[in-house]
């Protein structure tokens, strides 16, 4: 009988041995990078401070310094760590931290709130999608005005029962208003942004007081399309965006603020 293992994996062979499998190492890597990322953003290990050493890690984990080497070589390439000779593996400043990468977002889940991300991206949102709205109005196609009203009617049946539902047709209904505006760099900017904003929207839909007042103002976007009508579109997307910074700034004042020392 001949046996062979590598990390995270283990096959056996021979006339009477049937193979033996144990958890293959490329699953063990993405579990590792995922739990590395976890305790970044989280602040358990705060930026300017490094990871534990690789032994350390390779006994947390069961596996060799291979597979914590690949691991933190996947986030050193979305910016939240930095190798630095003889010292070790550095967690960089949250500015560097590439957050519209959508396995950063997957790996750290809809629980990622920093505010400074969020109302980042709520800035992005009232630069671009007023204008957005104002190109649709003007622009949209049948088939465009038809994709809108799928994904408002789909909110509509989805929130505030099914959030995560909710939350992807929320997405879609902003990603058809950009696709309507027919600029190619605003329906680019969907598809980059889009686990981003995904996230932000299971956010802001758990904050929202009353569904039934932005489902309201979404169906007000798409009437203002249908009827070419610019200034109206602006104005429903504008009042959307001012509800959603609203909601988040309710949410934020009942949140318990933590102790001190504590993230």
């Amino acid at each position: 009988m001949s046996s062979t293992m590598n990390d995270g994996d283990e096959t056996r062979t021979g006339p009477n041995a049937k193979p033996v499998a144990r958890r293959r190492k490329p699953r063990m890597r993405q579990e590792i990078v995922a739990g590395l990322a976890r305790r970044i953003l989280s602040g358990q290990i705060p930026p300017g401070d490094f990871l534990p050493r690789e032994p350390d890690l390779c006994a947390e984990y069961g596996v060799s310094r291979t597979v914590i080497r690949e691991a933190t070589k996947v986030l050193e390439s979305k910016g939240l760590l930095r190798s630095r000779p003889r010292l070790g593996t550095e967690v960089l400043q949250a500015n560097a931290w590439n957050m519209l990468d959508p396995d950063l977002l997957g790996w750290v889940g809809s629980d990622f709130h920093d505010p400074r991300f969020v109302d980042s991206l709520m800035e992005a949102r009232s630069i671009i999608e007023p204008a957005a709205a104002e190109l649709a109005a003007t622009r949209a196609s049948a088939a465009e005005l038809a994709a809108l009203e799928r994904a408002y009617r789909q909110m509509g049946v989805s929130l505030p029962h099914d959030i995560d539902v909710g939350a992807e047709a929320d997405m879609e209904f902003h990603t058809a208003l950009l696709v309507a505006s027919h600029n190619h760099v605003l329906a680019c900017l969907a598809g980059v942004i889009r686990a981003a904003m995904v996230a932000l929207f299971e956010l802001t839909n758990r904050a929202t007081v009353s569904h039934a007042g932005a489902l309201d103002l979404h169906g007000e976007v798409v009437d203002a399309v249908r009827l070419r009508d610019p200034a109206r579109a602006r104005r429903a997307i504008e009042a959307i965006l001012e509800t959603s910074k609203r909601d988040l700034a309710n949410l934020r004042a009942t949140q318990v603020e933590p102790a001190s020392g504590e993230r």
